[in-house]
């Protein structure tokens, strides 16, 4: 595809479905106390305690092994939300940002209020980690976005929210919080140009790259960058609209790095990396397309890319789309060791997916602390963890269609200021009691209380928690039931209010 929409043909999503492993074992969200969790009790099947959460179905087809400690963090799209034409997932699934553990199970899922969730991750703002994402709406063609900016911190706190300088929109590709306590944020801008010269009529809406540099705390513009002045409607590998009044997308900027005092911008539809100057917003070199200023070694070439970060070794990292033909016809996480003095670029490092996915749109490539890479595979429903080796470490997919425009793996650690969730439901001589903590990561035990009325409940059952929703089966007909989460220490972490039983 030319343009990174996030639309899912109806062939893209059949050829999903013919690319799917053999199906395993499904995850799913709920548990029974010493068991691993249930398909039956999940969310699209009804969460006890969170009817308000339908989280997506993964599955993980190579359970994880001697992979980089951490959350993988993903934010679910349903194809419906994108394109009119795709299949849609159940109507159960709701889009949303999604931090789950390696089983598949969610630890803390939160819908939009409106519109969808991009880019969920990990970062640094004010010395502390927090979570960011983009929200908002998606221009579907050709595929950006309107919106705004969110910073969380560990108690799922919005300590920040980042816009736009100039009325512009926030767009979802790309928000990189740097140690200054800034913001990098890209913006699609529509403009009116002459297109002739490439084939197009005059006075043509144009989408124009604007990088921006805002302070989050007083939201001042620091910088801002225009890609119509430094790259020309003729470097683009996108073929122009006919149609004056259809949106030229000739550069579509998805990605930002910081390189010393320059920055980094991946360009896909001009299959480009540009090295922009801070001081004179020069381009001072490409990588790739059209004119570049590197010799691309053997198979280096990249099309429709995303995510191209410098890392601290020097090399550069690039999720490269590629292309069905005549290109590679496989997407992969491709890194490359660029010599700018003699100015060459080869590859040192290239994963592609098990199922030797093309994926149409989206994607990244992160490189963990111990070498391995993590990949989301964007337009395909899929997320992998590669040792240093290349070998298949963790490997999974939603099990509709569904996409994710990127997938991380990050250390979190996540303390809810709201209160555990509890529900009990009669059995047959026995109560079964539903326990689940959106967000809290540290929750090993789940203690069970029970007793005739809300003042006198007392301890009767410890369980270690099985998944997002851990179910407990006590003796007798108990009329109020409550629960205390425990750390791995038996430490009380929060406790829920005390819940009628039925």
């Amino acid at each position: 595809m030319s343009s990174d929409s996030f639309s899912i043909g109806r062939r893209a999503v059949l050829r999903m479905l013919a690319a799917a492993p053999a199906v395993p074992a499904l995850i799913g969200t709920a548990g029974t106390a010493g068991a691993a969790a249930s398909p039956g009790a999940r969310a699209g099947q009804g969460l006890i305690t969170r009817p308000d959460l339908q989280p997506p179905l993964v599955e993980i087809s190579t359970p994880a092994a001697n992979t980089e400690p951490g959350h993988v963090l993903l934010t679910p799209a349903g194809a419906n939300v994108l394109n009119a034409e795709a299949a849609a997932p159940r109507a159960a699934t709701q889009p949303g940002a999604l931090i789950m553990d390696d089983l598949g199970q969610p630890v803390w899922f939160s819908p939009p209020a409106e519109g969808v969730i991009a880019n969920l991750q990990v970062q640094r703002y004010q010395d502390r980690p927090v979570l960011t994402f983009w929200e908002g709406a998606i221009e579907v063609p050709p595929g950006f976005g309107n919106g705004q900016y969110a910073v969380l911190d560990e108690s799922y706190r919005r300590i920040a929210t980042v816009r736009a300088a100039n009325g512009l929109q926030g767009d979802m590709h790309e928000f990189v919080i740097t140690p200054r306590g800034t913001a990098l944020l890209l913006i699609y801008s529509e403009v009116r140009a002459d297109t002739t010269p490439v084939g197009g009529q005059p006075n043509s809406k144009v989408l124009e790259g604007v990088l921006q540099e805002i302070d989050i705390a007083s939201g001042q513009l620091l910088l801002e960058w225009r890609s119509l002045q430094h790259v020309g409607l003729d470097e683009s590998l996108l073929a122009v609209p006919k149609d004056p009044e259809q949106w030229f997308d000739y550069i579509h900027p998805n990605a930002i790095c910081e390189d010393g005092d320059a920055l980094l911008v991946s360009a896909r539809c001009t299959h480009s990396v540009f090295r922009i100057d801070r001081a004179s917003g020069e381009v001072t070199w490409r990588l790739g397309g059209k004119r570049s200023d590197f010799a691309m070694g053997p198979d280096a070439a990249f099309a429709w890319q995303h995510d191209a970060r410098r890392q601290p070794d020097g090399t550069i990292t690039i999720f490269d789309n590629a292309e069905a033909a005549p290109g590679r016809g496989r997407s992969r996480a491709l890194s490359l060791a660029v010599d700018e003095t003699a100015r060459t670029a080869n590859v040192v490092r290239s994963n592609e997916s098990p199922e030797g996915l093309l994926a149409p749109n989206q994607g990244n490539m992160q490189v963990l602390a111990n070498g391995h890479v993590f990949v989301g595979w964007g337009g395909e429903p899929y997320f992998t963890e590669f040792g240093a080796d290349g070998e298949v470490l963790f490997h999974g997919r939603f099990t509709e269609s569904i996409t994710s425009y990127r997938a991380f793996r990050s250390a979190w650690v996540g303390k809810p200021l709201d209160a555990p969730a509890v529900a009990g439901l009669p059995g047959n001589g026995s109560t079964s009691v539903y326990a689940s903590w959106n967000g809290a990561t540290e929750v090993v035990t789940w203690r069970v209380l029970a007793g005739p009325d809300e003042a006198n409940l007392a301890p009767v059952q410890d369980a270690p928690k099985t998944g997002f929703e851990t179910r407990v089966d006590i003796a007798g007909a108990q009329p109020f039931v409550s629960v205390e989460a425990l750390d791995a220490g038996g430490a009380v972490l929060g406790a829920s209010p005390p819940a009628r039983v039925g």
